[in-house]
């Protein structure tokens, strides 16, 4: 049996329910393998002694640009669930809108470079926003009180305020600069695993192609099966309503998950070179060659 150890980007949420329930049923171990699901990347992403870690498609470039050997192997959702959150009360319903406004950032300066290009397509200027350096956890503790806006998932933090009750505006980045809706969440692998075991990685990407096709069927069924794996503050509400947000966006149009897009893909990583956050494009930045035709 081979062993595998996977490091989510966050902790468990509906964006990993392919994951869980894969573990859940056991169709790893009939896959013959022993998967390890845990910790959760906060700041700068590596691979934290895995052998899979969890990311954005910037991430895992950066990481390249600092010599972590990965690459990227599936992408979770086709299309990039990402964008800006805030308040209603705090009247931001399009990028130039965050001018005099409080936003939370990440250190990498492929943040400041991603929000700083949204916010100037759209005829703003990106110094006069209010930078809080902050990885945010609590976002309804956070957004009216020590900012005002935040990037963020769709699928976990919009459904938290609207469970608090709280009404928002949205703004998804993809929608506003195609160059955004970029491959996130995604999944990287070591290159040493690549390398050492190429046949226990097709067989991990083939249950968890199994177990999404399940989840976009399924999703408030497969959902409330993994309850007990996902946060204990999240209500069943919550956890349905987020997953079947997600379920249209799972798989491409012939009804797979994980494949990466190229053209999402090279987008972004021809931007990054433009803005200067990575050097250059390299060999084997992500590939689809391990799921099968």
């Amino acid at each position: 049996m081979d062993k595998l150890k996977v490091v989510l980007d966050w902790f468990p949420n509906t964006n990993h329910t392919g994951y869980l329930l894969a573990q859940k049923r056991g169709w790893f171990k009939e896959a013959d393998l022993d998967v390890e699901i845990f910790g959760e990347v906060h700041g700068e992403m590596e691979l934290h002694g895995g052998d899979f870690v969890c990311g954005p498609e910037i991430a895992m470039l950066e990481c390249r640009e600092r010599g972590i050997n990965l690459t990227g192997i599936a992408v979770m959702t086709q299309k990039c669930d990402s964008g800006i959150v805030s308040l209603k009360e705090a009247g931001i319903t399009r990028p130039r809108e965050l001018e005099g406004k409080r936003l939370t950032h990440w250190t990498p300066a492929w943040f400041h470079a991603a929000i700083r290009r949204v916010v100037e397509a759209d005829g703003g200027d990106y110094d006069k926003i209010n930078l809080v350096n902050l990885d945010v956890g609590d976002i309804v503790a956070t957004l009216g009180n020590v900012a005002d806006a935040t990037w963020v998932y769709e699928n976990w933090e919009n459904q938290v305020l609207l469970e608090a009750g709280k009404e928002i505006n949205y703004f998804n980045l993809g929608d506003v600069d195609p160059i955004f809706d970029f491959c996130a969440p995604a999944m990287a692998a070591s290159e040493k695993i690549l390398r050492e075991k190429p046949d226990a990685v097709r067989r991990f990407l083939k249950v968890l192609d199994r177990a999404y096709r399940e989840v976009a069927a399924h999703p408030e069924e497969t959902v409330m099966e993994v309850r007990d794996m996902l946060p204990a503050d999240a209500t069943e509400s919550l956890l349905i309503r987020s997953q079947k947000h997600l379920a249209p966006i799972l798989l491409d149009k012939e009804g797979r998950w994980g494949r990466i897009d190229a053209q999402r893909w090279n987008r972004m990583a021809d931007f990054l070179v433009e803005c200067g956050v990575i050097s250059g494009r390299t060999e084997k930045e992500f590939t689809n060659e391990y799921f099968e035709a």
